[in-house]
């Protein structure tokens, strides 16, 4: 089954088919929301195809983006496009999956899937916490929407070992802050430190540490930097 306060985030649907697919899956599933950012499409249409779950789309939160990211702790981008390069931090993926463990460390949580033809943006996806993507042939490798969140859902009501520590987004956000001043106190190159933030905020995500241990590591790394910081003061006053 999926971890409590598990949602379905679907920006800027466009096709009533997998709108009501969703909501479908929605209900199959048992996810506790179904959020639409800026929809495209009559949901009296969607209903149509959502069959028995037409409710889902009654009770669907129609809302912006930003409320979304506001309203959970952790938020799982999808994507069909990965980096091609190590810069591109936003598009280095978890398998689907850890998406159990990953969701079941946090209180509330969205699956968010981008719109039916373009995905997400590079924007929203760095808005996000944790990338996954689905192995698919490299001459195709975008699904439709109803079946990459069939598939997505399916892998991550799959539990496997143990649930993990529970983890803020605040802890997270605190750490990837602090490994990034920690790296910059270093004197590192701009073109090394610039992406650490992200890197940071990822590594804790899917690291399974709790906010306890996050917040340890944390004071480390601001400790280090006041240290590196008080060679430079005194040497000012002198």
């Amino acid at each position: 089954m999926l971890p409590r306060g598990v949602s379905v985030t679907l920006v800027e649907p466009r096709g009533p088919v997998n709108v009501g697919h969703v909501a479908r899956l929605v209900q199959n599933f048992g996810v506790e929301k179904l959020y639409l950012v800026e929809p495209k499409v009559d949901l009296s249409v969607a209903a149509v195809y959502a069959s028995h779950a037409a409710d889902v789309l009654d009770r669907a939160v129609v809302t912006s983006f930003r409320k979304v990211r506001e309203e959970n702790e952790l938020l799982v981008a999808t994507t069909a496009v990965r980096a091609s390069k190590k810069s591109n931090v936003i598009r280095r993926t978890a398998g689907p999956d850890r998406l159990n463990g990953l969701l079941s460390s946090s209180g509330s949580s969205s699956l968010v899937f981008g719109r039916d033809t373009t995905g997400l943006t590079n924007r929203e996806i760095e808005a996000c916490d944790v990338t996954v993507t689905i192995d698919t042939a490299p001459g195709y490798r975008a699904l439709n929407i109803g079946h990459a969140a069939a598939i997505i859902l399916y892998l991550a009501s799959k539990r496997r070992g143990r649930n993990r520590s529970r983890q803020g987004r605040v802890a997270r956000e605190v750490f990837a802050c602090s490994f990034y001043e920690l790296a910059v106190a270093s004197d590192l190159p701009r073109h090394k430190t610039k992406n650490l933030y992200e890197v940071g905020k990822r590594a804790a995500a899917t690291s399974g540490m709790s906010d306890v241990q996050l917040n340890l590591l944390s004071g480390v790394f601001r400790k280090a930097v006041a240290s590196m910081a008080e060679p430079q003061a005194r040497g000012s006053k002198t």
